[in-house]
């Protein structure tokens, strides 16, 4: 069995069974127990990112991965909302501020280029995916509406690998990073990720706010081409670093990023999204 339809069939039948019973079953405390272990996987890959970047988990490295407790921390107490996004600039500018010092070693020759490796480390995965712990914090949000997020991301996922399978034999190669992708997997799961988006809220619009027809479209688009640059991305940093995996702490499917790539790129664009729709009740 090819490793793509292993990794798919791993994520049907064990992770989302997973993801499910933690969003279902605990939604206590801003759903606790997934809010865990999306920190824990969080900061297993800002540490797999610091490696690619600089070979090592860097200072930087560690502290860009508290963003999402941070994060989950002021949904639980209540505190000022825009203090996990000052942390966040702050860190920016303590990276800086470092390079300043730092860059004199080389008299500043690649101070361009550790500048933006340390600007990436704050922002991929810590700050991105702590736009799914807001998600998660939003207040009245339903197990359901949090689904729909990760139906729609991983539904894209999936029909992308089966069009591209059934209609992609003639039309691959079109993004060299990733030459097993084709037209018809790109376009396929983005319809595949609209029509996810009507079917959803059909069957469960009793327990989701009322979303219109151009944001249902919106949220299947969005998500979708999220998603799609979050996997081919991925593949970007892992090419430049030189590895196949960003890490191996799952057998078969490689690191947390490996498994997070779509979820990070498309968590921010679903939860804005969102908080649009709630704010129109």
């Amino acid at each position: 069995m090819e490793k793509n339809l292993r990794d798919r069939l791993f994520t049907v039948f064990l992770g989302v069974p997973l993801v499910l019973g933690m969003i279902f079953f605990v939604p206590q405390y801003n759903f606790i127990v997934f809010s865990i272990f999306l920190i824990i996987m969080t900061v297993v890959g800002s540490f797999e990112m610091s490696r690619m970047l600089f070979g090592k988990v860097t200072a930087i490295g560690y502290l860009a991965s508290t963003l999402p407790l941070i994060q989950y921390l002021q949904g639980i107490l209540k505190f000022n909302p825009q203090i996990p996004d000052i942390i966040y600039v702050s860190l920016l500018l303590l990276s800086f501020m470092i390079e300043i010092k730092a860059g004199e070693k080389d008299n500043f020759k690649q101070s361009l280029e550790r500048a933006g490796k340390n600007a990436l480390l704050i922002t991929y995965p810590g700050y991105l995916i702590s736009f799914f712990l807001r998600l998660l914090a939003i207040e009245g949000i339903t197990s359901y509406a949090v689904m729909m997020f990760l139906v729609l991301v991983f539904g894209n996922d999936i029909f992308a690998y089966v069009f591209g399978r059934l209609f992609g034999k003639n039309n691959k190669g079109i993004v060299k990073v990733s030459p097993n992708k084709s037209v018809a997997g790109f376009v396929g799961s983005f319809f595949s990720a609209i029509a996810l988006s009507f079917g959803y809220y059909a069957i469960f619009k009793g327990n989701l706010p009322y979303i219109s027809v151009l944001f249902r479209i919106a949220l299947g688009a969005g998500v979708s081409i999220a998603a799609n640059i979050g996997d081919l991305i991925e593949s970007v940093f892992k090419r430049s670093a030189g590895v196949k995996d960003s890490g191996n702490i799952f057998p078969g499917r490689g690191g947390a990023l490996d498994s997070m790539d779509s979820e990070i790129a498309s968590a921010p664009l679903f939860f804005l999204l969102f908080k649009l729709i709630m704010e129109a009740m």
